[in-house]
């Protein structure tokens, strides 16, 4: 197969039924032999998703499956990686699924194993609150760990995806499982980028877990430093005795670092954590 589509689900589908059609032609003028791919990352379907439904039946190449329960957009997304049988693999978010029939306009993501598709976040807030906690959120990381720029909407070939769904990892975040295994990495700018956050299921907790999760799986050794930090700074509060507490720190180091490499350990490859996703 030539080329995948993959667009994960939660509730909202507005968007993707109103241009599903037109995406579906923009990919059929390009390719001969294509898939979309919606996985909804829900135990429900909303009425959104149930229209949608309809719209599919319609269609041969667009399919639709669904998860057990709700995993998290990453997740959802690597289950529709592991169903797509294209030699590129798009993945992108539903309300900004209409670009889709942009980049069917040129093959530029050809040459590289991740070609990422920019636009201006800044753009999307409603809220100026939130406009400003989000920036904050996004320089420190970028700034604490020097990561790749990267976006939701990105295609990546299959070759790659494979490497990624054989590991093994304990938390879900495409972007840094990708960086482990490529150095080839590419994109443009989405020109008059429109969408608005305001079907966002993003909050603030949800940003602090994936915050968690990006730092850890991208300096493992800098978290375990930093969790065993917290209980020795508990332990000198109770005991001040400076010499005792940093043996103290050295055995919370060495245990979560144990800890977290035994759950790496026993923990499925991610593509067995899919399988067991997609069983009803």
């Amino acid at each position: 197969m030539d080329f995948s589509v993959v667009i994960p689900l939660y509730y909202y589908a507005n968007n993707t039924a109103t241009h599903l059609a037109d995406i579906s032609k923009a990919l059929a003028s390009k390719y001969k032999d294509f898939e979309i791919i919606f996985v909804i990352d829900n135990s429900q379907i909303s009425k959104e998703i149930a229209h949608l439904i309809d719209i599919q039946k319609q269609l041969n190449e667009v399919k639709i499956v669904q998860l057990n329960k709700n995993y998290g957009q990453h997740f959802a997304t690597l289950c529709g990686f592991y169903l797509a049988k294209g030699k590129y693999i798009l993945s992108v978010d539903e309300d900004m699924s209409h670009y889709i029939v942009d980049v069917c306009k040129n093959s530029n993501f050809e040459q590289a194993d991740i070609y990422f598709y920019f636009y201006d976040k800044d753009k999307m807030y409603q809220s100026t609150i939130r406009k400003t906690l989000s920036n904050v959120y996004k320089n420190m990381l970028n700034y604490t760990m020097s990561l790749k720029p990267s976006s939701t909407f990105r295609i990546i070939k299959a070759d790659l995806r494979d490497k990624i769904l054989n590991s093994k990892h304990i938390f879900w975040n495409i972007d840094i499982m990708l960086f482990k295994h490529t150095e080839n990495i590419n994109g443009e700018l989405i020109e008059g980028f429109n969408v608005t956050d305001q079907h966002s299921s993003y909050n603030y907790k949800k940003l602090f877990q994936m915050a968690f999760e990006i730092i850890y799986e991208h300096n493992t050794v800098l978290m375990n430093l930093l969790l065993a930090f917290f209980p020795t700074i508990l332990y000198y509060w109770l005991f001040q005795d400076t010499l005792r507490n940093i043996g103290v720190y050295v055995i919370f180091t060495l245990a979560i670092t144990a800890f977290f490499n035994l759950l790496k350990f026993f923990t499925p490859s991610t593509a067995s954590k899919i399988e067991a996703a997609l069983k009803k």
